[in-house]
């Protein structure tokens, strides 16, 4: 079921996805009324560089604030400005959202840049990791992100956030919710796969002691696998070794003349001799 009422969570979730967040004095109080049904987010330019999160906050002379519920420094850190509706997007239109009527139904994320300079990479992924935090609390995809250019751009000639390419973003986006099959898992589940995870770490980096009798050795379990395998190689290649040293002997041993050692008898008086097949002329003397 989609969120329904102000976003209350938004310093939690983007504190969560690990941004550098500033809660500015009475956001949680600050709004144009409060938040129906949100359908998503809106991504904004301020037009300066150094826009302070208070111009956001309190707006300007034109338009009083808040101006959105997010402030986004070119440094990356966070300010959430207001958690009730925000005069940010104007008139406009978007299949999905009633026309003209987004600050209702949208956060809006206001990016201090003039929309000509660029992105730095600290704001840039600031930007995608917020929009990110905020779709994955809503259960949204990547799609429920638009430019205010998108919006408002025929209507109202806008042309912010600029410099951005927002079939680009919304891929950024996507890729960052792509990691998020832990936030399927139970908060119980999570801890449990936090202690195994632990638990593995431990076992792969700890250095056990050696469990031969007065060794002084330690080593990981890695270690231990790792030098078993290369002292079982060694020994492999030893017994390689010595078989073949075995054929070379037993080849040696097949060519060696034979030797007849005995107590001899008859006419031999006892010597030892060589056999008969082993001498020019054989048994029958000399011819």
């Amino acid at each position: 079921m989609a969120w329904r009422g102000d976003p209350v969570w938004l310093a939690d979730i983007l504190r969560e996805e690990g941004l550098r967040v500033v809660e500015f004095p009475g956001w949680r109080d600050r709004g144009h009324g409060d938040f129906g049904d949100i359908w998503g987010v809106i991504a904004h330019h301020t037009g300066g560089s150094r826009t302070p999160p208070s111009e956001i906050a309190y707006g300007t002379a034109a338009l009083e604030g808040p101006l959105s519920q997010l402030h986004l420094a070119q440094d990356g850190t966070v300010t959430v400005v207001a958690v009730g509706v925000a005069w940010h997007a104007g008139l406009g239109a978007w299949p999905g959202l009633p026309e003209d009527n987004a600050n209702f139904h949208t956060i809006g994320i206001e990016a201090a840049n003039n929309g000509t300079e660029g992105w730095s990479r600290e704001q840039y992924d600031a930007y995608v990791r917020c929009c990110a935090a905020i779709l994955r609390r809503l259960g949204h995809g990547a799609d429920r992100v638009i430019g205010h250019k998108e919006w408002a751009g025929p209507k109202q000639g806008k042309w912010d956030p600029g410099a951005m390419d927002m079939d680009k973003f919304r891929a950024d986006i996507a890729d960052r919710l792509k990691g998020d099959d832990l936030m399927a898992l139970s908060d119980q589940e999570q801890r449990e796969l936090l202690d195994k995870l632990r638990r593995i770490h431990f076992e792969l980096t700890y250095g056990f002691q050696s469990r031969v009798a007065d060794s002084e050795y330690r080593d990981t379990i890695a270690g231990y696998v790792l030098n078993s395998d290369a002292a079982d190689f060694r020994n492999e290649q030893r017994l390689r070794a010595l078989e073949l040293k075995l054929d070379r002997l037993i080849e040696a041993v097949g060519k060696t003349p034979t030797v007849i050692v005995g107590a001899g008898g008859g006419g031999g008086g006892g010597a030892s001799g060589f056999s008969a097949g082993s001498i020019p002329g054989g048994a029958g003397g000399a011819q």
